[in-house]
């Protein structure tokens, strides 16, 4: 036990030793009579808490516990899921997004127990929605058991609400905080609020249990995009050099506002009966605007001997151009998630049974307004350096102050309508048993019915004529001075002061018509009928599981083995656009598959502390919606268009598991994890030249590729320093390690690479403190650079783009002023953690980004 407290020892930092304040030292140590009357609580708790749910799960699970109300340790469902070894996490405008388990983002969310989903053209859920104030836990499954929903190959994460029976009496808890983001120099109001009260009645206990959060952040993001590379040999005589298509530089600010009710009701006329109903609801809404210019230098003419290599290479770092055209923006990108989930349910136990019932419905609407309006201008000169902390582009020789200066580019209209439901209804039993190897047999069966609509509006026009654009001066009233005019602190190596067109006038059908009016475009803004699909999916799933328990020699064993059968049934209708085709037709598919997915889990127990677990299972991801949709949806300005597919088969996984834990404290533990995943069907995305209206567009459409393959290992632990003397025993840590290596198949024959967007080396940090009133905690992620896609020009096809490697520094800490009321302050991304990337070598680069320092203080009150 003290080797392994030892061993993480080295890994505590002493970073947060500061924030314990001088009047903590004077406080002597609880005398030892003591202890048997103090109530574990706080960081250790909810620590002690987790560990007991990885320790005693009949799978291979993860969990983060919230043992005091609003305390779940990061805001954001996906930066708490970021502390879990084998979990990495893309951002979103500085705060977490996407999930990706083992290397897999193919992941199923779950909230207790019940498949959720925010609409869209994939199947997972924004776990953006979700206030992190609402939840008493996450569990993360690795591994899945037969009785588990079924739609994850990277593993299913369940979201835990609180129940009022959970801790009985009367409970209120509430907490105000104000978020400060730098870059967009704004605070933002955060609360939360939960009542619970139960009752012992004449009837039976009854509780109810209503909560609520309410967030806001401002946020702002810089980014200089270095345009993609292409080969050139009229810059340098008799040398192909790769010259960067010149730069794209927008600057974004914006609030992003979310709420968050949940209310449960709890009635148990008897120990054994059980009676609930539940509602939750989300709203998500991020109001978005961004400027900025977008200066393309393809085909421009450089001036002669300007160009400079990089040492040893045919890569550009500096270059000059004539008469390059340009455009400025003006941007309003606004999005809104709006779900609601209802449930109800009776569970009946005696002492050799267990029987439930659950029914849910849930609807979700996600929509995007998205409203563009350019200037454009020719730039006498153009200068681009590319190498450097920020890259520069600078047009000289044009007043970008100036109206004159410009004329009328593309206006911009496109909307998303995405509207999803789903009904479930599920039953599940189980029974034990009297028998030397059998300990219970379970049965269930579900019924889900899900439905997805999405109607797509599209408007792209340039006023007046490709020989005589309108001159910008007669519309002076629609463009303003460039307010984002400070990207990174100001730097000179981009131009920062030009003019915009106003988002906020843009943001509005109304509004953006009568300036469609004023500037003379008579096309209407009106639904794409090519991109319009509707999809309902009707599952149909049951499962058999046997749970077993046998000593094997000297060592007992347990676990669990079993099989899940489903039926899914597809219809699909839409337009399609087969090859040779100019012209979508329109499609009305049915389809059916049954799918078999065995599963078996075993435990050694070595001895107390030490417990070996195996895992093998199948498991499936059903395609996107998007993915399945036969639609044809086209980006005029941009000469793309993408399309579905109905013909997709799901993935499915062949799955291998080992864990070794070392449990030496009901805080202490080490682990050292295995996996192995055949994934066949991976989708992936080819491209083909369409002729549609006369006009070549550039169409993605997906398709089912050969198996990939991933392997990796996991290593961490936890634990306090109990061994430490005085108010050194207050520190603690949790750290772990994850490698994961990976190969799959791409859309270029005979090219295979790693997954995207996965890191093949990854690792967590975080130094806790907690001592009498005072709990802290310093964390740190970092991941190895990864893959982000790959890039074909006129000289290389299949360059791979990669983004570096990155941490992210987070710190909080919280003092007990009383036993009711806690002050808590909090940091996140403190050492301003930048985006960069590249195409294949340093050499080529690629986009530059940076989001808000965020900086969090507030009061909590718990009685």
């Amino acid at each position: 036990m003290r080797f392994a407290s030892y061993i993480l020892t080295g890994a505590a930092a002493c970073g947060i030793i500061g924030f314990i304040p001088a009047a903590q030292a004077q406080t002597s140590a609880p005398a030892q009579d003591e202890v048997a009357d103090i109530v574990v609580t706080g960081i250790r708790a909810s620590l002690q808490s987790a560990q007991n749910i990885k320790r005693n799960s009949d799978k291979i699970v993860d969990s983060i516990v919230a043992e005091d109300i609003g305390k779940l340790p990061d805001i954001n469902v996906a930066e708490a899921l970021q502390r879990v070894s084998g979990i990495q996490v893309s951002r979103d405008r500085g705060e977490g997004g996407g999930v990706a388990i083992r290397g897999l983002s193919q992941v199923l969310t779950t909230m207790n127990g019940r498949e959720v989903f925010t609409a869209g053209g994939g199947r997972s859920f924004n776990l953006q929605d979700v206030p992190s104030e609402l939840l008493s836990g996450i569990d993360v499954y690795k591994t899945p058991s037969a009785d588990l929903i079924e739609g994850g190959i990277g593993g299913v994460i369940d979201l835990r609400t609180r129940k009022p029976l959970d801790k009985k009496g009367f409970t209120f808890s509430a907490s105000a905080r104000g978020r400060y983001s730098d870059l967009a120099d704004d605070v933002k109001p955060m609360a939360s609020v939960l009542v619970s009260n139960s009752w012992d009645t004449d009837a039976g206990e009854f509780g109810i249990l209503v909560s609520a959060a309410y967030q806001e952040r401002a946020f702002a993001t810089d980014i200089i995009n270095v345009g993609a590379p292409n080969g050139r040999s009229d810059i340098i005589a008799g040398q192909t050099v790769n010259t960067p298509n010149g730069s794209y530089q927008p600057a974004i600010k914006g609030n992003r506002r979310r709420i968050g009710v949940d209310g449960i009701v709890q009635w148990k006329p008897t120990p054994e009966l059980e009676f609930y109903g539940q509602v939750s609801y989300q709203d998500f809404r991020s109001i978005q605007t961004q400027f900025g210019l977008n200066i393309p230098t393809n085909g421009r003419t450089a001036v002669p001997g300007s160009a400079t290599l990089f040492d040893g290479t045919s890569d550009i770092e500096s270059i000059s151009y004539n008469n390059v055209s340009f455009s400025t923006f003006g941007v309003a990108r606004d999005t809104y998630d709006e779900n609601f989930q209802y449930s109800g349910g009776v569970t009946y136990e005696t002492d050799k049974a267990r029987f439930n019932l659950d029914a849910s419905y849930s609807t979700s609407k996600n929509t995007l307004y998205y409203s563009e309006l350019d200037l454009t201008g020719v730039a006498p000169l153009a200068q681009q350096t590319v190498s450097g902390s920020v890259p520069s582009m600078l047009l000289s020789g044009i007043d970008l102050n100036n109206i004159a200066s410009y004329t009328i580019g593309a206006m911009t209209r496109n909307e998303n309508y995405f509207k999803g439901d789903m009904w479930a209804i599920k039953g599940d039993a189980s029974f034990d048993i009297e028998s030397p190897i059998l300990k219970s047999l379970n049965f269930g069966l579900r019924w889900a019915k899900r439905g997805m609509d999405f109607t797509p509006v599209r408007f792209f026009q340039t006023p007046g004529t490709a020989a005589a654009r309108l001159n910008a001066a007669p519309y002076a009233d629609l463009f303003m001075a460039n307010p984002l005019n400070s990207m990174f602190s100001g730097s000179g190596n981009i131009n920062q002061d030009f003019l915009v067109a106003d988002p906020d006038a843009l943001r509005s059908i109304d509004s953006f018509n009568a300036i469609r009016q004023q500037l003379g475009i008579t096309a209407q803004v009106g639904v794409s009928a090519p991109g319009i699909y509707s999809i309902d999916e009707t599952t149909l799933a049951g499962y058999a599981m046997a749970k077993y328990g046998f000593d094997l020699g000297s060592v007992p064993v347990d676990g669990n083995i079993g099989v899940r059968v489903i039926r899914t049934g597809l219809n699909v209708t839409g337009n399609r656009l087969d090859a040779g085709q100019t012209v979508p037709t329109p499609i009305d598919m049915d389809s059916n598959y049954m799918s078999v997915l065995p599963s078996a889990n075993i435990r050694f127990k070595l001895s107390d502390e030490l417990q070996l677990r195996l895992s093998a299972s199948q498991v499936l991801t059903r395609p996107g919606f998007g993915q399945l949709a036969p639609t044809l949806t086209l980006v005029p300005a941009q000469n793309t268009g993408s399309s579905g597919n109905p013909d997709l088969r799901p993935l499915k996984a062949d799955q291998l598991d080992a864990s070794l834990e070392y449990y030496f404290s009901p805080t202490g533990s080490l682990y050292l994890a295995g996996f192995y995943r055949n994934v066949q069907n991976f989708i992936l995305t080819g491209t083909v030249l369409r002729n549609i209206d006369g006009i070549e567009y550039s169409i993605s459409a997906p398709t089912n590729s050969n198996q990939g393959k991933i392997k990796g290992v996991e290593v961490g632990g936890q634990t306090f320093f109990d061994f430490l003397p005085g108010l050194l025993s207050g520190f603690g840590v949790q750290a772990n390690y994850t490698f994961v290596d990976s190969s799959t198949g791409t859309s270029i024959a005979g090219l295979s690479t790693p997954l995207t967007d996965l890191s093949k080396h990854s690792f967590n940090v975080s130094a806790i403190y907690e001592k009498g009133p005072l709990s802290a905690r310093l964390a740190y992620n970092w991941r190895d650079k990864f893959l982000t896609g790959l890039f074909t020009n006129n000289v290389v096809t299949g360059l791979p783009v990669y983004r570096k490697a990155y941490g992210w520094l987070d710190a909080s800490i919280n003092l007990d002023v009383t036993k009711n009321v806690t002050l808590s302050l909090e940091g996140s991304n403190l050492t301003r953690s930048k985006t960069h990337t590249y195409y294949g070598r340093e050499t080529l680069v690629g986009n530059l980004e940076q989001d808000d320092i965020q900086v969090l203080g507030g009061v909590r009150v718990t009685f």
